[in-house]
């Protein structure tokens, strides 16, 4: 497992296919937000949707090779990009149906899109897939509460934030 954080302004992170090391990834993941003054709520949501994307490579991609999450903090933004090295997809499927509600499975990419702003997956059979998200934040002002967001009523955001 490799960490690398280029510049302080992006994260990278090169993790086993194994699903052990969601814990490390969401830690790491959760400190660059909180490193650029982004409030709990807001963190808690972009790790979610990173999560779930790390969740799907490690069960989907049926690859060996590390997958490599990176993190950049941009105009305001978070934003993730998952990419692993595996059996990948076609793109041009159907939109994913909402799982039934007492299903066990089959949540991920709807989750990915809740908790995002901007949501993009991009998929070749036989060569892997990238998933990239993003989610605008506040930073915290000087008085320690949330700056005004553009994510009023997204999930993880509380309802009476401004």
């Amino acid at each position: 497992m490799k960490h690398a954080a280029a510049d302080g302004t992006s994260l990278r992170l090169l993790v086993p296919p194994e699903a052990r090391f969601g814990k490390y990834v969401r830690e790491r993941v959760a400190g660059f937000a909180t490193s650029f003054g982004v409030g709990p709520d807001e963190a808690e949501a972009f790790v979610t949707a990173v999560s779930e994307a790390l969740a799907n490579a490690v069960e989907h991609a049926h690859a060996n090779d590390p997958i490599e999450v990176t993190c950049r903090f941009v105009d305001e933004r978070l934003v993730a990009t998952v990419v692993d090295h595996g059996v990948g997809f076609e793109t041009r499927q159907r939109p994913p149906k909402v799982p039934n509600p007492l299903a066990e499975r089959g949540r991920g990419l709807l989750l990915m899109k809740s908790f995002s702003d901007t949501f993009a997956v991009r998929s070749t059979p036989g060569k892997g897939t990238a998933v990239t998200l993003a989610r605008f934040v506040g930073r915290r002002n000087s008085g320690g509460g949330s700056a005004e967001g553009r994510t009023r009523g997204r999930p993880g955001r509380s309802p009476n934030a401004h």
